[in-house]
Order: structure tokens, then C-alpha cells, then sequence
């Protein structure tokens, strides 16, 4: 009897150390699981909250925007309201707003909407009271005029005088709150006074993770920042990476994970339901007990043995392929959870440019669903079929330009210069378009010579400028019954009149591209070269290609320029040579 007492209060105890054991193990396996997809949306968040910032750094340098601010005539302020209205189009903003240096609206990308920011005081705001001391700041709060929460990106206006007033961007970050409602989990952020403002369930925005002192109070009601809820998520008593959910009768306990994001001063906290770890800790538990049985029983058998040699044998026979095919699943089956598992990291981890192509997309896949419905009519236009796939082919295209031109847009200025001999790389150029375009292509004349023409400089760089100038000549000239490019390859003097300038030293690489296309609009010349700008009708880019085009000349030492023709437009592209060349034109362009 006792013996039986003891067995089974040593059974019990086992069974105690075994659940521990599986509780722990699994919490210990969340919270690094979690570290890791926590980490892919830190990176995400920062690259939200980054990806603007040069937005109003381009806007403070604006013309028509200090021409608003030191003139102050409606016709100034038009020109700035029409300037912050297009960058807000083009960029993504939600609003674009300028102020003057006492906090008043002066011009907004919302002018002409019957709920403008002109006109409003925005003085109390922390963003501006620091711009306006000469410095940029951000801000996360609630839009006092429209309600919508966002982040606020403020610059300092500066001239010859000195500070004239702020410009400020804002940006709502819904779309990454709703992409995180897809995790098997809750995401809330908190700001720097504990509060959550960003939050996968409504009903804890704007609620504290901490004590708000009497003195914060007082400021969140000075700066306007948002409307302070009552505490919902409370920390369990002596478990600090808890806490305890109570609303609407209901009380859940989560397990916290926090991390600090470097851009602001929040914190990016994780909340897994306890009920859900505990949950598959039971499930190892179960699969750990069912183990355990088979070893016991796997062992009475081996003790039946000596009695039962040859029914025991074929028993035992039995029960090992069984314990193998059991095995098998079970590595089958954990093989699935891996590949699952990566596959879904995989996805979060491209959501950072997902919606970037999923326009183009969405056009290709209305294009080859109309070329379904006309393949099967008879009496289908031919014509129209065969411009569907030559759409479909340049959406595929545009999709290939999108992912290229970010990437190089976000790579740092680190590329290994050497002597490029630009007749040989005009020769490179010239074979890529005749593999990549070879209808159009019959049409480019280049003029190179065969004189060797060194300069210093990145050879792929400089090809995917030269590339990318004869890219938008081709679709300049789609249109034309009689399509002609032409590329001159020259050899220009240095200038005297610039003797200081030591890139002038040996002359000039020339090389220019112009067509007979329908050329650029006079009133986008200016803006030409500006990021998001572009000249197209129906653009399937970003306009950032003439943008890079200019940043790999300047990076060069050299410069890229746009002159309207009669017939047509002209891209000149100058490097300065790395060591003296015969002049073949002492004028060119």
C-alpha cells in the first residue's frame, strides 16, 4: 500500500516538473519567435516614419514656397498652395501645410477643400515652437481640424534673413496598423509618456501603459495631443512581462514584449494571449505523455521477451515500424511548420514594397482578363489583342523600373570608380538595346568614333544612366510615323572662364541623346529633374529615373542637362575626362 502511495505521489510530482517544463519551454520558444517578427516591424515602422523626412527638407528649399512667405500676394500664396497640393499628390502625404513665423496657415495642399488648414493657428503645437527655433522635429497627435491622428514632420524656412516660417507634412500610419490586424497577435506603440497611440484594437488607443503624472496631463492639454482614455492594460503583480486586460467584463491576461524603436522615443509592445502559449505548452505536454507511454509499454514488451521469444519478436517488429512511421509524420510535419513559418516571414518582410507594385499589378491582371474574354470571340479585333499584350509586356516593365528605381534610390554613395573608356561603353549601350529593343532600336543612329575617351567613374552606373536617357527618348517616340534618336559621343575643351574649376582641367566628355518625340511640356522643364516628377501622360514610373540619372552625373563630377529642340528634346550628359583628349568640338553642349 505504501509502495503504491509512494509510486504515485512520485507520479505526480513527475507529471508537475513535466508541465513546467513544457510551460517554460514553449514561453522561452514564443519570446524569441516574437524578438524576431517584432524586429521586421521596427524595421518597417522606422522605415514609415523615415521615408518622408525629406519630403519638407525639399519643400524648405522651394522657391514658390519662400516666394509665399517673404511676398505674401495672393498670387505667391496660389503658387505655394498648388506646390504643397501637388507634392502631397505625388508623394503619398496626407497634408502638406505652410506657417509663418507667428504659427498661422499661410498655404496648404487642402486650399481648396471646404475643411482648410489656412487660416488656422497652429502656434501651440510642439512641432512648430521647435522648427521655428531652427531645427526639425516630428510630433505623433490628433488633427485638431480634421480629427485623423498622424505624424507630423516639421522644417525650418530659412532665407538670406534668416528663419521666415515652417513648412510641415503629415502622414497617417493606418495602413501599417492594419497590416499588422494580420498577426496572430495584438501590436500597440506607445509614445513617451506611456500612452498608446498606434494600436491593432481600438479600444486601447489613447490609453496609458503607465502612471501619467499631474504635470503631463497638463501638457497633453496644452499641446492638444489627443484625448487621454482611462488605463486598460494594467501590469500583474510581480510579473512584469504580464498584464491584465479588463474591459467590457472581460479580463485576459497577455504575455509583453517591448522594444524601442530608434527613430522616436516609443516603444513597440507585443501582447500574446497567455491562453494561447499555454495551450500548445499542453500540447507538447500531451505529445511528451504519449511518448513517455510508448517507451513504458515498448519496455514491457522487452520484459515479455525471455517468455515470448518468437510472438514477442513479431510483436515487437510491429510496434518499431509503427514508432517509425509515427516518426516520419512527425518530421513531416514539423518540415510544413518551418516552411510555413518562412514562408510567412517572408511576407512580412516584403510588405515594405508590396504596395508598390500592387497597382501595376492589378492593370496586368485587368489586361490578360479582357484578352481572356476576346480570345474567345470569334470575330475579336486583332489590333486590340495584340495591344493588350504589348500593354501587358510594358506593365511587366514598369513593375521591373518600380523595384530598380527604389533600390537604387535607398543605396549609399559607394560605388568603386576606375577608368571607363566611354566609346566602348557607347558599344555596350548600343548591344543592349538592340537584344532589349531591337524594333526601335533600328532607329538610333550613334555617332562615337573610335578614339579611346577615359573618364573616372562607375562603368554600370554610367550605363544605367545612358540607358535609362535612351529608354525615355524610345518612349518619346512610339508615336512617331518616322522615329529618330541620334547619340553624339564629343570631345569639348575645358572652359577658360572657369580655369579654377579643376574638373575642366583635361575637357569634357560629351555625350548626347536626342529624338524627334513631342518633347517636354515647357510648364514640367523646370521640375524635370525633381523626384516624383514626370513628363509623361500616363506614367508607369515613379519619377525617379531622370532624378537618379542627375545624381550619378553630379556624383561623377559631371552634369546632366535638358535642352528643348525644334523637333523633339536633347539629354546632354558631361564627365570630365581623366586625362587630355583630342578636341573633336570645342563648342558642344
Amino acid at each position: 500500500m505504501q509502495r503504491r502511495l509512494l509510486r504515485t505521489l512520485l507520479l505526480a510530482v513527475g507529471l508537475a516538473l513535466l508541465w513546467q517544463a513544457c510551460l517554460s519551454y514553449t514561453r522561452s520558444q514564443a519570446g524569441q519567435s516574437q524578438q524576431r517578427l517584432q524586429g521586421v516591424q521596427l524595421v518597417e515602422l522606422d522605415r514609415q516614419l523615415n521615408q518622408f523626412s525629406f519630403i519638407p527638407k525639399l519643400l524648405a528649399s522651394d522657391v514658390e514656397i519662400r516666394q509665399a512667405l517673404l511676398a505674401g500676394d495672393d498670387a505667391s500664396l496660389l503658387a505655394a498652395n498648388r506646390r504643397l497640393s501637388r507634392t502631397q499628390q505625388d508623394s503619398g502625404l496626407d497634408f502638406a501645410f505652410l506657417l509663418d513665423r507667428q504659427g498661422v496657415t499661410l498655404a496648404s495642399s487642402n486650399w481648396a477643400d471646404p475643411v482648410s488648414f489656412v487660416g488656422i493657428d497652429y502656434s501651440f503645437r510642439p512641432y512648430f515652437q521647435n522648427a521655428i527655433s531652427g531645427r526639425g522635429a516630428t510630433f505623433f497627435a490628433v488633427g485638431v481640424t480634421t480629427g485623423v491622428p498622424g505624424y507630423f514632420i516639421a522644417e525650418p524656412v530659412t532665407d538670406n534673413s534668416g528663419l521666415v516660417g515652417v513648412v510641415v507634412a503629415k502622414v497617417a500610419l493606418g495602413v501599417l496598423v492594419d497590416g499588422w490586424a494580420q498577426l496572430p497577435y495584438e501590436s500597440v506603440v506607445s509614445d513617451d509618456f506611456g500612452t498608446i497611440i498606434l494600436s491593432t484594437r481600438e479600444d486601447l488607443l489613447y490609453s496609458p501603459t503607465e502612471p501619467v503624472s499631474a504635470a503631463q496631463v497638463v501638457q497633453l492639454l496644452r499641446e492638444r495631443r489627443y484625448e487621454l482614455q482611462a488605463p486598460l492594460l494594467e501590469p500583474v503583480d510581480g510579473e512584469p512581462d504580464k498584464r491584465l486586460l479588463s474591459h467590457a467584463g472581460q479580463s485576459t491576461v497577455y504575455l509583453s514584449y517591448a522594444s524601442s524603436l530608434s527613430t522616436e522615443p516609443w516603444q513597440l509592445i507585443s501582447l500574446i494571449p497567455q491562453r494561447s502559449v499555454q495551450k500548445r505548452a499542453l500540447q507538447l505536454f500531451a505529445a511528451l505523455l504519449a511518448a513517455l507511454l510508448i517507451a513504458y509499454l515498448f519496455l514491457r514488451l522487452f520484459q515479455q521477451q525471455q517468455q515470448l521469444v518468437a510472438a514477442e519478436k513479431r510483436n515487437s517488429q510491429e510496434l518499431e515500424e509503427q514508432v517509425l512511421h509515427r516518426t516520419r509524420e512527425l518530421e513531416a510535419a514539423q518540415k510544413r511548420l518551418i516552411s510555413e513559418a518562412n514562408f510567412a516571414m517572408l511576407g512580412r518582410m516584403s510588405a515594405a514594397i508590396n504596395h508598390e507594385i500592387n497597382q501595376p499589378l492589378a492593370s496586368l491582371r485587368l489586361n490578360l482578363a479582357s484578352l481572356r474574354t476576346m480570345m474567345e470571340t470569334p470575330d475579336a479585333d486583332r489590333g486590340e489583342i495584340e495591344q493588350i499584350v504589348v500593354d501587358s509586356d510594358r506593365t511587366t516593365k514598369r513593375i521591373g523600373r518600380v523595384i530598380s528605381s527604389l533600390r537604387s534610390i535607398a543605396r549609399n554613395s559607394n560605388a568603386h570608380f576606375e577608368t571607363v573608356d566611354m566609346q566602348k561603353l557607347l558599344e555596350e549601350v548600343r548591344q543592349t538595346i538592340l537584344r532589349e529593343r531591337p524594333t526601335l532600336s533600328a532607329h538610333v543612329v550613334f555617332e562615337q568614333g573610335t578614339v579611346p575617351v577615359p573618364v573616372s567613374g562607375d562603368e554600370v552606373l554610367i550605363q544605367q544612366t545612358l540607358l535609362n536617357l535612351l529608354y525615355n527618348a524610345f518612349d518619346a517616340v512610339l508615336k512617331q510615323e518616322s522615329p529618330r534618336i541620334q547619340v553624339v559621343l564629343q570631345i569639348q575643351a575645358g572652359s577658360a572662364q572657369t580655369p579654377s574649376d579643376s574638373r575642366a582641367a583635361n575637357g569634357w566628355a560629351v555625350v548626347s541623346v536626342s529624338d524627334n518625340g513631342s518633347g517636354v511640356k515647357p510648364t514640367l522643364q523646370e521640375s524635370l529633374f525633381e523626384p516624383f516628377s514626370t513628363s509623361r501622360q500616363h506614367s508607369d514610373g515613379l519619377g525617379l529615373g531622370l532624378t537618379i540619372a542627375r545624381q550619378i552625373a553630379e556624383d561623377h563630377g559631371g552634369e546632366l542637362q535638358y535642352q528643348a529642340l525644334a523637333e523633339g528634346s536633347c539629354f546632354t550628359l558631361r564627365l570630365p575626362l581623366q586625362q587630355p583628349v583630342p578636341s573633336t568640338d570645342s563648342s558642344a553642349a
